[in-house]
């Protein structure tokens, strides 16, 4: 038996590219920067805190989770948020809320972390928006879709100076409501690599779902100026 060095180098060179490491693609659901035609940014008068957003147990994780049949999941281990799913949604919903923009200037931040603490704002928050992920589905066959409900409450601090603090039970709750949105997935970037289109059409389907809930609290911040005005907080100084 003739032994050939470089038979085996190249056999071996096989073998451990068979076994290389999935490549990670990583998902944003905050939409791309806004157009240059966008309006320009106002000083903010008020901050519209955003969060906290709860999500289910099984999807407080970076990587997806993806519904198979109608019992069946599959967490995709190589197809990531680029941050945990509750600070995804709460930017996201931040960077929605801004591009409308809302009324009385007010700003929608959900901080560095997007905690939705309201301990991390660099301006103290009068107005907040809680979120509770119900339902955040993901599908892929037969074709690509997703089925999202989230209930949300718009809450502001009263205007009662003893209540001053910006703490959980002092918030006034204004209106809630639950935002559903799903459906096929629109078609894909043409600019995202084939293989992962399908992943960007559900990612860009979450988001407009987001979109949509953005546009509810942006109606309810506009029906309710009145009564923000009489019985809520008003912007600091």
């Amino acid at each position: 038996m003739t032994f050939r060095p470089a038979a085996a180098v190249a056999a071996l060179l096989g073998a451990l590219a068979g076994c290389s490491t999935p490549v990670d693609h990583f998902h944003t659901l905050r939409p791309a920067a806004a157009a240059a035609s966008a309006p320009p940014l106002r000083a903010p008068q008020r901050v519209l805190a955003i969060g906290p957003v709860t999500v289910p147990d099984a999807l407080a994780r970076d990587a997806w989770v993806i519904r198979v049949g109608d019992t069946g999941v599959q967490v995709h281990e190589h197809q990531l948020w680029t941050q945990g799913l509750q600070a995804e949604i709460a930017q996201a919903l931040a960077d929605h809320l801004n591009r409308i923009p809302l009324p009385d200037a007010t700003w929608a931040d959900a901080g560095p972390t997007g905690s939705g603490a309201g301990t991390d704002l660099e301006l103290p928050a009068v107005l907040r928006l809680r979120v509770q992920v119900l339902r955040f589905d993901s599908v892929l066959a037969p074709a690509a879709a997703t089925s999202d409900q989230l209930r949300w409450t718009l809450e502001c601090l009263p205007s009662d100076a003893a209540l001053s603090p910006i703490e959980a039970g002092h918030y006034r709750v204004l209106r809630g409501g639950v935002r559903e949105a799903g459906g096929p997935a629109a078609p894909a970037d043409p600019a995202v690599e084939e293989g992962q289109q399908r992943y960007d059409r559900l990612a860009r389907a979450h988001s407009d779902g987001l979109r949509r809930l953005a546009a509810d609290v942006d109606a309810t911040l506009r029906e309710t100026a009145a009564e923000r005005a009489r019985d809520c907080a008003p912007a600091p100084r």
